[in-house]
């Protein structure tokens, strides 16, 4: 037992990252910014090479659609003109087509109709019973 000492505190010391290490992240941290910028604007040349090419190959397109639609114009031109060259004549139909008054339907004529089936009657078509 002891008899008379108090207990005491511990003794906590920070003992944190030295300059070292500090100056370590800093540089690395410095290299991921130079990367990065680096990386960002390789990104946003090709991306503007992407873009100049597609508005190229558009305008391209554009003309070549131009071109073909005064090309389709001056055919269509062209056609209507042969077109209106044509000669017409007159002439009365060679065989009229003519038609009569309808006539009304004929009814079919029938017998007698007793069987349950509603057939006409006829020899042999009565009652069998099994003789």
């Amino acid at each position: 037992m002891c008899f008379g000492s108090r207990p005491q505190a511990p003794q906590i010391i920070y003992q944190g990252p030295s300059q070292d290490d500090i100056n370590r992240n800093a540089a690395a941290l410095e290299t991921y910014r130079a990367q990065s910028a680096q990386q960002q604007q390789q990104f946003a040349q090709q991306l503007q090479m992407q873009i100049d090419q597609a508005n190229a190959q558009a305008n391209d397109q554009r003309a070549r659609l131009a071109q073909e639609q005064q090309m389709a114009a001056s055919e269509l031109a062209a056609q209507q003109q042969g077109a209106y060259a044509a000669a017409v004549t007159q002439s009365q139909p060679v065989e009229a087509a003519t038609t009569t008054a309808a006539k009304p339907k004929e009814k079919r004529k029938s017998g007698l109709k007793i069987a349950p089936g509603a057939t006409a009657a006829s020899a042999g078509a009565g009652l069998n019973i099994g003789v």
